[in-house]
């Protein structure tokens, strides 16, 4: 999850990334002091959630967040102003939240727990590192073959493929396409998630 913190205040900027590190520690967070920074950010980073100033110097939060949405429409915007009176206003946006400062962990927390736009927590490291090849499915790959007493070449005959794109799988290297994966998981008996988790 890719985070943005907007506020003309450095000092509740660099509050508010303290305040992430509790909620969302593997998120990335990237705050900013000056609005006129916020595209540049945003166009590089492509943030899934912004948390934003209302009452700014430069440009209002309001029109930040349209100038936003217009690029990435489904970002999660919160806002966070010391003005109730913008309440109305910032749902033209569709915003995930609208919090009053000061704010707690726990009113931060809630704001997370109730995205708009869930964002999911399995980053493209995440998926790299634990969920391909050698850590999860090549490991349950060479399990499931071995318990069934299965060779290499018996189980590529029975898929008809070749025994270097089993081995490949096994060592992490690649990883089946979703019909071979059904297929894989039918010879071997079993469902689909217990290869994978």
């Amino acid at each position: 999850m890719k985070v943005l913190i907007v506020d003309d205040n450095q000092l509740i900027v660099e509050d508010y990334l303290d305040e992430m590190g509790k909620i969302a520690p593997h998120a990335q967070c990237i705050g900013t002091s000056r609005p006129k920074e916020v595209m540049r950010l945003f166009e590089e980073y492509m943030f899934d959630v912004v948390i934003m100033d209302i009452d700014m110097p430069e440009i209002n939060g309001i029109t930040l967040a349209k100038k936003i949405l217009a690029i990435k429409p489904r970002t999660n915007i919160i806002y966070v102003t010391g003005y109730e009176k913008f309440a109305l206003q910032s749902w033209e946006t569709f915003a995930s939240a609208f919090l009053v400062k000061p704010i707690s962990t726990e009113k931060l927390r809630e704001a997370f727990e109730h995205l708009r736009h869930p964002v999911s927590k399995i980053s493209n490291e995440d998926i790299e590192s634990e969920y391909a090849g050698e850590n999860v499915i090549g490991k349950k790959i060479c399990k499931c073959r071995e318990e069934r007493s299965m060779t290499r070449e018996e189980l590529a005959r029975e898929l008809g493929i070749t025994v270097q794109t089993i081995s490949r799988w096994e060592n992490g290297r690649r990883i089946p396409d979703i019909i071979t994966f059904l297929k894989l998981a039918k010879i071997l008996a079993v469902e689909p998630g217990e290869l994978m988790y």
